[in-house]
């Protein structure tokens, strides 16, 4: 599906199920902005992410989020701020040995890290564009460096209490199209307890 077909259910959706959340979702990003945060990064962003941002510039976080399960879009603003954070924390613990394949099979081995799928597991690699974030330590990022296997532009999940690294689809055109088919499905219901949308039956897109 495309962006605009995915976003017409999850948007039909959440009109049906959970309004409260469209409240969240902020008006159209310009050109202007989106070119910013490209500027600001030093990164190209996928056309498909563009796309997007260009008819929803991220959540305010007010409300649940479109993606569920707490996962707030970010906006042009706070990708820039949420990269630039990432970058220092990087280079304040990066190391030479975490870009050799013997230290991620070691750190694997040892379970001091998870990995599942062709991902770099790095601190915050300087070619992550963060998307989404879940209580400041669950980041979803598009990955422009993947590891052997991987495809560019992919989408991952890094959470940091866990050491988890996990691709969650293979573009961000492919999560929303997902995420749509999900709702559909019937995989996420709205928690009224909680004012969120969250998943019953977790699935992943390349399961």
């Amino acid at each position: 599906m495309s962006i605009h077909e995915s976003l017409a259910i999850i948007l039909d959706w959440m009109r049906n199920h959970a309004p409260n959340v469209l409240e969240g979702l902020n008006p159209p990003a310009s050109a202007a902005e989106i070119a910013r945060v490209e500027s600001a990064i030093g990164l190209p962003l996928p056309p498909c992410f563009k796309e997007f941002l260009s008819l929803h510039n991220g959540e305010s976080g007010i409300v649940g989020a479109l993606l569920g399960d707490g996962n707030k879009l970010l906006s042009c603003d706070d990708i820039i701020q949420q990269y630039e954070l990432d970058q220092d924390i990087g280079r304040s613990c990066q190391d030479p040995d975490f870009f050799s394949i013997s230290f991620w099979k070691n750190r694997v081995a040892s379970q001091v890290i998870f990995i599942k799928g062709a991902v770099k597991p790095l601190i915050y690699h300087p070619h992550w564009i963060p998307i989404t974030c879940m209580n400041g330590d669950i980041l979803r990022y598009i990955d422009l460096d993947p590891a052997p296997t991987g495809t560019i532009g992919q989408v991952i999940e890094v959470c940091d209490e866990n050491s988890s690294y996990e691709i969650l689809a293979n573009s961000f055109e492919d999560l929303l199209s997902h995420d749509a088919q999900q709702l559909i499905a019937g995989d996420y219901q709205f928690n009224p307890e909680y004012e969120e949308i969250m998943l019953q039956t977790p699935k992943n897109i390349l399961e």
